[in-house]
């Protein structure tokens, strides 16, 4: 899948013309099939709409490539909250938590940057410690699911 979701998105012009195109194949398949009884089109299908997970994998991608394009620079664009989100997000997706140890590399920030974020995270009640065996891991609350949800569903 390409890092720009945009270009899966039809603008109202665009989408209106492809339903009348493909209303106009559907009455053309229809006609022939009474007449000739053969079909001589098929309605094409419009384009896939990205699942959740893919628009949160994309706009990561689009980021990582902003900040290496910016290289030392790219500390002007940076969200670690927002990417430590997008990243527990996936993992969630993904149906597995992230050890606490790796969200720094994940992110790429610096480890006390990462555990600075995860605490405001944590305080804020949208991310949660997962205890049991292994090393700790975190990952979403409900509520970070759904601010997650909520921003890129339009994205």
């Amino acid at each position: 899948m390409s890092a720009d979701i945009r270009l899966l998105r039809w603008h109202d012009r665009d989408r209106e013309d492809y339903e009348r195109l493909a209303a106009t194949l559907a009455r053309l398949r229809d006609l022939s099939a009474r007449g000739r009884g053969e079909i001589v089109a098929t309605v094409p299908a419009g384009p896939e709409q990205p699942d959740d997970a893919d628009r949160a994998r994309a706009l990561l991608a689009q980021r990582r490539c902003r900040d290496a394009a910016a290289g030392p620079l790219a500390e002007l664009f940076g969200e670690p909250g927002w990417d430590m989100l997008l990243n527990l997000f996936i993992a969630y997706e993904e149906g597995r938590a992230l050890p606490e140890a790796a969200i720094a590399d994940v992110m790429g920030v610096r480890a006390a940057v990462a555990v600075r974020w995860l605490e405001v995270l944590i305080e804020r009640g949208l991310v949660r410690r997962i205890g049991g065996e292994g090393p700790p891991a975190v990952s979403l609350t409900e509520a970070g699911t759904v601010l997650v949800l909520r921003c890129i569903g339009d994205a």
